[in-house]
């Protein structure tokens, strides 16, 4: 099938790129998807966008000469390379080390649901002009490791979703990578149930971070995270942010310091943690503190400080399922507008005390059910 517009399809189901493509509104060869087996780019080729260039080439095993391709001057489609590739379920590898990435700045899903994909070889200059890579990767579930240094991309803002449920991945380094304008990990490693090693995660950028929640969700193989030195000051969200680690035993939090967190739902849900300080948090403006603790069977004792809980209005299910737990300290305001108490301490047996002060559950709905199972007295 040829075509006077720069492109044609070989009898082999090869897409070849040969001269100027005219896709401002899309891309023309999307309607010959199902028989692209291979895309080969030719010197000289040249197109107005990036963006879905060779999204959902089902059968696409194979790319050749992309350091031939280039878009058109002054066009603003080489800012955008999002979901170029995505849906590419038979892609096994890419080489981007000679594609010019200098202008690129979303890669949001651009490897989306590459299924099969195994090696990925980054452009030598990096994304220089990244800011946004959501999704990037997600569902690459073949995808065995990754060096986040060699994405260079110092300017990026969001890597939310980066390698969510990718089910093969086991080892991520961040060791020299630039990641001090990142705002968003939200569920960065979600669904990553193989994932056991992330080495330089300690010296991590995070200043500018305002959402981490499920970064780690179901990450159920990680069993060491050196995030204590963390910088947490801008955090606002963190909601499920180690839910479903069920091998992270160790986990310190105790130095971070979070006076914007407003939401914590589920932060720690099933973790085999036996105990948690969260007292230099310093936090004043906690909204929802929702299962935080929720199937948290090991633990023992959560250490509060003076924290400021007054703010709390949700904490439905907070240590439901906490067997094990037998203190908890704080000398802070307590939770005095709490709202929403549903299963609170749910099935506490262990649980003895509570200090002075730490929920009033007048205003509380549901508030009969907020004790049952648990012996401590209650307001």
């Amino acid at each position: 099938m040829r075509s006077d517009e720069g492109w044609y399809l070989d009898d082999g189901g090869t897409l070849v790129v040969d001269g100027f493509v005219p896709c401002a509104d899309e891309v023309p060869w999307q309607q010959i998807a199902d028989h692209v087996h291979a895309v080969s780019v030719q010197s000289g080729a040249q197109v107005e966008r990036l963006d879905r260039l060779f999204a959902g080439f089902l059968h696409l095993t194979a790319v050749d000469g992309l350091e031939n391709l280039t878009c058109a001057d002054g066009s603003a489609g080489a800012e955008d390379a999002s979901e170029m590739f995505a849906g590419c379920f038979k892609l096994r590898r890419i080489d981007l080390s000679a594609f010019d990435t200098s202008r690129v700045r979303s890669a949001w899903g651009m490897f989306q649901d590459c299924r099969e994909l195994r090696e990925v070889v980054l452009p030598a200059q990096g994304f220089p002009e990244l800011r946004e890579a959501g999704g990037m990767f997600r569902g690459c579930r073949r995808l065995h490791s990754f060096d986040f240094a060699a994405l260079g991309a110092p300017n990026l803002e969001d890597a939310s979703d980066f390698f969510r449920m990718c089910t093969w991945l086991d080892e991520v380094s961040f060791v020299g990578a630039r990641t001090g304008r990142l705002v968003t990990a939200e569920r960065m490693f979600y669904g990553c149930c193989n994932l056991e090693r992330i080495t330089g995660v300690d010296g991590l950028q995070t200043g500018r971070i305002e959402n981490l929640s499920g970064m780690f969700r179901f990450c159920a193989r990680l069993s060491q995270l050196d995030c204590a030195l963390w910088d947490t000051a801008s955090v606002r969200e963190a909601n499920f942010l180690f839910s479903g680690c069920l091998s992270l035993s160790q986990l310190d939090v105790s130095m971070w310091r979070m006076p914007r967190l407003q939401t914590a739902r589920g932060m720690f849900s099933y973790t085999p943690i036996e105990r948690a300080s969260l007292a230099g948090w310093g936090t004043h403006e906690l909204i929802d503190e929702s299962y935080m603790f929720d199937g948290c069977a090991l633990l023992r004792e959560v250490a509060f400080g003076a924290m400021d809980l007054s703010g709390v209005l949700r904490a439905q299910g907070m240590f439901d399922g906490c067997t094990a737990l037998e203190r908890i300290a704080h000398e802070g305001r307590g939770m005095e507008n709490i709202r929403n108490a549903a299963r609170l301490f749910f099935g506490c047996k262990s649980l003895a005390h509570v200090p002075d002060g730490f929920v009033d559950l007048t205003q509380a709905e549901d508030a009969h059910r907020a004790r049952e199972g648990c012996p401590a007295p209650l307001p």
